[in-house]
């Protein structure tokens, strides 16, 4: 595991810049603190940090070939490298390390850009080709490990962190502003666009190839493109997601340090445990995070119970208000772009305490986008019906709900009135072209942001770009789209939800505190697996299909527990314990956003918010999230 950079001079003009690479890799020493390497060329320069997971004492990077042709540097893990190495080294490979690393230069000397359907892991790296003076770029099929782009003057910088071109001189932290309405939408990035201007993320299952003096960039692997043949009962579906499931984490426990799990209440990280403590004959140490607060679900009293059945090492971090406002700022330096999810930062003060004991995590995200465990799995599939059928008379009905709208923060003080703005929108989708409604539906319309809303807040220059939201995720659905409208809505959440969100702030919270976090549940396999099966299955009830997977492993008590989404309790905090921190930063005359927003307006939101006359909480946190992110990066945002 580690941290990756460099640059590539598509000019051929000898412009490289070595030093510059060495401070780039200074800013994610904490993505790697057990060593560095560099590969300096005219043309190309790499940097990397090591965090020591497989071949503690080899594998130093860069990695080269035999005849030193071909040089790497790579972020991640292959969790199959036994397997390659064993089929390499039979076709007459040689290998000089015991790590994973040195499979991925044996198999582009034998594929070339066809390596990628051999691997089975989450990776970020970088191989360049002297012979054919070619650096790719790649980045694994599902984006564990992220990497960004930034190309200026014709040289073209790669990292696996944001904050690395921010070494040089000649990048200006400036906001990108058409893609800013998008992020506060979803809150959270969506597709390539950054909010930085100039920076784009390289996709998922996406690789680079800069070559010639030019850059193109081609798929390696698609959600759903090479579905397994689905199981016709559900009998059948749960005994092959069982071999499946206990397959993947058994080789993603490969690891020469210590490592544990994160273990929340629910059934999707109980089933990693369970599946670990077939494989492990140690004790397993297990992670939860709680809150000193109420909360609508605790975690920490399932997870203790899950963890005293399996007789675990367990750990909790007990978080306060204090302590998520401290953990809040923090995450928005590692997390590179103003993601609004209240449990990231939770995450990352887990991770802090996980780190004092293990160097790798494993956790049990995916389940739900998998095995159909979020609401969108049954609404999308609904929402698509309903337009098919009923949108002519619907559309009245949609009319009352626009009409309504401007009064949905009010609503949310009463009881009965308070579900209005949950239950309106949907009749308004139903009338409206596909698209919009696909992006209205998963982007919560009317819960957090409403036309409205938008209308008064955003000054005339954020007030031009309202339209690119809706171009970013109609190419999403085009990428999305299905015969069966489940398997729509379960792509859409992987290439909305999934990329822009849970995947990516797993990666930076937890290599803050130098931890690795491996998701077996996105193994290449499984993903194959799910994408195949027919949705009459596992759309029955919440996650069926993993439920009976597990059943012969898991207590009843595990089970039987209903779908609960993570919780925190920030809506108590945002009104008293955290109200003065967020009123400084919001109400301050000077605040970046006002730069972005109508100043008596938002104040307006803030202020309502406080005295109860709307409820405002998730809009504030991403207002708060951006103004905290402007200010730490020193973004330009006029």
């Amino acid at each position: 595991m580690c941290g990756i950079c460099g640059m590539i001079d598509l000019r051929g003009a000898n412009r490289a810049n070595p030093n510059l690479v060495r401070q780039m890799t200074t800013l994610i020493q904490h993505r790697g603190p057990d060593g560095d390497g560099f590969h300096n060329a005219p043309n190309v320069a790499l940097g990397m940090r090591r965090l020591s997971i497989i071949d503690v004492r080899g594998s130093d990077q860069p990695l080269y070939s035999a005849d030193r042709s071909l040089v790497l540097v790579f972020n991640g893990e292959i969790y199959n490298y036994r397997e390659l190495r064993d089929d390499l080294q039979r076709q007459g490979y040689a290998f000089y390390t015991q790590g994973d690393g040195e499979t991925l230069i044996h198999l582009y000397e034998r594929d070339g850009l066809g390596m990628f359907q051999h691997l089975r892991g989450m990776y970020a790296f970088a191989l360049y080709d002297r012979t054919q003076e070619r650096l790719i770029v790649a980045t694994d099929h599902i984006g564990m490990k992220p990497v960004y782009l930034y190309e200026h003057d014709g040289i073209l910088q790669f990292a696996s962190e944001v904050k690395c071109f921010t070494a040089d001189d000649g990048f200006t932290a400036r906001l990108n502003l058409p893609a800013l309405d998008t992020s506060l939408t979803f809150g959270f990035p969506v597709g390539e666009q950054t909010l930085f201007a100039g920076l784009k993320r390289l996709m998922p299952g996406h690789v680079l190839i800069a070559e010639h003096g030019h850059t193109r960039i081609q798929r390696h692997w698609h959600f759903g493109e090479h579905p397994k043949p689905s199981p016709t009962t559900l009998e059948a579906a749960t005994e092959r997601a069982r071999d499946l499931l206990r397959q993947s984490v058994r080789l993603h426990l490969r690891s020469d340090v210590p490592l544990g799990l994160f273990l929340s209440g629910g059934v999707d990280s109980a089933a990693i445990l369970a599946l670990m403590s077939l494989e492990e004959t140690q004790t397993i140490q297990t992670f939860t995070v709680g809150y000193a607060a109420a909360t609508p679900d605790n975690e920490l009293i399932h997870a203790r119970r899950i963890a005293e059945h399996f007789k675990t090492d367990h750990h909790e971090r007990i978080i306060t208000a204090a302590d998520w406002w401290e953990g809040f700022a923090c995450y928005i330096y590692h997390e590179d772009e103003p993601t609004a999810n209240a449990s990231a930062v939770s995450l990352l003060l887990l991770a802090e305490e996980t780190a004092k004991s293990v160097r790798v995590v494993l956790t049990g995200l995916g389940g739900d986008e998998l095995f159909g465990g979020y609401p969108h799995h049954h609404n999308i599939p609904l929402l698509l019906r309903r337009q098919a059928h009923w949108s002519g008379w619907q559309k009245a009905l949609g009319g009352l709900s626009v009409g309504l709208e401007p009064h949905y923060p009010a609503f949310k003080r009463y009881r009965g009135l308070g579900a209005l703005p949950s239950m309106l929108p949907p009749l308004r989708w139903v009338g409206l072209p596909r698209d919009e409604a696909l992006r209205r539906a998963f982007s919560f319309d009317g819960m957090v942001l409403t036309d409205s809303l938008r209308e008064r807040l955003y000054r005339p220059a954020l007030q031009q770009h309202l339209a690119v939201k809706d171009a970013v995720y109609s190419a999403i659905i085009g990428d999305s789209w299905r015969t069966d409208p489940h398997q729509t809505a379960q792509a859409l959440v992987i290439n909305t939800w999934l990329h822009g969100n849970a995947l990516l702030h797993t990666d930076k919270v937890t290599m803050a505190y130098s931890l690795e976090a491996r998701v077996p549940l996105f193994d290449p396999a499984l993903l194959d697996f799910a994408a195949g099966l027919d949705p009459q299955l596992w759309s029955r009830a919440n996650k069926i299909v993993l439920r009976e997977a597990m059943r012969p492993h898991l207590p009843a008590f595990a089970l039987a527990r209903p779908k609960q989404p993570f919780s925190t309790p920030i809506r108590g905090w945002f009104a008293h314990e955290l109200r003065e921190p967020i009123g400084d930063m919001l109400l301050n005359p000077s605040a970046r956003v006002y730069d972005l927003f109508e100043k008596d307006a938002l104040r307006r939101v803030v202020q309502d918010h406080f005295s109860g006359a709307a409820k405002h909480e998730e809009l504030i946190f991403r207002l708060l999230t951006l103004e905290a992110w402007l200010t730490r990066f020193g973004v330009a945002a006029g």
